[in-house]
């Protein structure tokens, strides 16, 4: 019930303050849809015949598929970039003791506001993400049930990524080259546009420290190739280990950093 409220009270904070705007509406739909289609034509002035280069590892026919699975799943890890960058006006505005100063636990607090603006930031790309595979067609799910899976998976692989991007950005004086360093690498390197596997060792060595990746492989692997649960248990596998890891560290670094707090009076840790 304590959960419920916090997320509650968050939905309620965000949809006040970052959504109460019919153009901001507008905006996180025109935008992720402008995205997609620039992706999608950036591809038409290349050879896509059966022995062009990338057909090694995406079949041109499913291009689209393999594109709009990419943009889905990275506008909703890149909303809660955004989120946690919007923690910098927190500070200025005077809200971040509201946070601190909060009798719930602030890890708690920091996953919820995560959840909070992932609901309201995702909702309109996600129906034409939808409507534009059942357009496409050529999907290959073996077993249907695996799609709702697929779904949970991202959104709670996003807001354990929300999560511990709010929590540095938290106790953070700038944060502005972190945004940086954590939007545009996670857009190329992830796999949005182009499959991991085609990159060179030292780029997916940096793959590989985005959950983002895991994310695409499973979603990808479901709605593109037809695999069933256990064709895709070692990314699940994997995934969950990078998520456990990045709630650990959210834990440590807010204990830390409250810790910092109360013995500098300061609540900027680096």
């Amino acid at each position: 019930m304590n959960l419920l409220n916090v997320i509650w009270a968050e939905m309620k904070k965000s949809h006040r303050h970052n959504f109460n705007n019919r153009l901001m509406y507008f905006s996180l739909f025109v935008w992720p849809v402008i995205q997609f289609v620039d992706s999608y034509y950036a591809f038409k002035p290349f050879n896509l015949g059966q022995d062009s280069p990338l057909s090694r590892f995406v079949p041109v026919e499913k291009l689209g598929l393999f594109l709009i699975t990419g943009c889905l799943a990275y506008i909703f890890f890149w909303s809660l970039v955004q989120s946690a960058w919007m923690m910098g006006y927190e500070r200025e505005q005077g809200t971040l003791e509201i946070i601190l100063l909060t009798p719930a636990p602030r890890t708690l607090v920091m996953f919820s506001r995560a959840a909070a603006n992932l609901l309201e930031a995702v909702w309109l790309f996600s129906i034409f993400a939808v409507l534009t595979i059942l357009f496409m067609g050529g999907l290959h799910v073996a077993h249907w049930w695996l799609i709702p899976i697929a779904v949970v998976i991202l959104m709670l692989s996003a807001i354990v990524w929300g999560g511990f991007l709010n929590t540095i950005f938290l106790f953070s004086r700038d944060a502005g080259f972190l945004y940086t360093i954590f939007e545009a690498p996670m857009a190329f390197f992830s796999g949005v546009r182009m499959p991991v596997m085609a990159f060179p060792l030292w780029a997916k060595m940096i793959a590989y420290a985005f959950p983002l990746t895991f994310v695409l492989n499973i979603l990808r692997s479901i709605v593109l190739d037809g695999k069933n649960l256990s064709a895709i248990f070692q990314p699940l596998l994997e995934l969950f280990l990078i998520l456990l890891c990045l709630i650990i560290a959210s834990f440590i670094l807010v204990r830390y950093a409250e810790k910092h707090a109360k013995e500098t009076g300061n609540l900027t840790l680096f």
